[in-house]
């Protein structure tokens, strides 16, 4: 298992910039800032880490199925009684299997099913849950959950 470190910085009001050390970067802001755009809000990036930890994995499970056309959709819902969390992901691997082939099928199924079941962190992590901890400037301990 890997350790991960991200670097958020402020851009102006709203307008956030978030680094890995590798130098990828990723601009952060509400959809509603037009002055912020193009970037992700927060939810957007949680969906997209979702859909490429799924793929990625799915490189590995899946290898021996053809899937350089496969096309991973994730959709959130919210409600009011979701109390300001995503209440439904709804994750959809779409591609064109060949047809007759159901040991192609069953290979998929299965690379699905390992991803989400043993192998992609963030689903797992957001099934079950992570303990989140903040952190003041001087280091006290502001929040703890999960």
């Amino acid at each position: 298992m890997a350790d991960y470190r991200i670097e958020t910085v402020r851009n102006g009001e709203r307008d956030w910039t978030a680094r890995n050390d590798r130098g990828a970067e990723v601009r952060i802001a509400p959809a509603d800032s037009a002055g912020a755009q193009p970037s992700f809000t927060p939810v957007e990036l949680l969906l997209a880490a979702l859909g490429g930890c799924g793929g990625l994995v799915l490189d590995r499970t899946a290898r021996t199925v053809p899937h350089d056309d496969l096309r991973i959709v994730v959709e959130s819902v919210s409600r009011p009684e979701d109390d300001g969390r995503v209440g439904r992901v709804r994750i959809s691997y779409e591609l064109e299997l060949p047809e007759g082939d159901t040991a192609a099928a069953d290979t998929f199924e299965r690379g699905v099913r390992l991803t989400h079941e043993k192998y992609c962190t963030v689903s797992r992590t957001v099934e079950h849950g992570a303990r989140v901890e903040a952190l003041g400037p001087d280091g006290t301990m502001l929040f703890l959950g999960g």
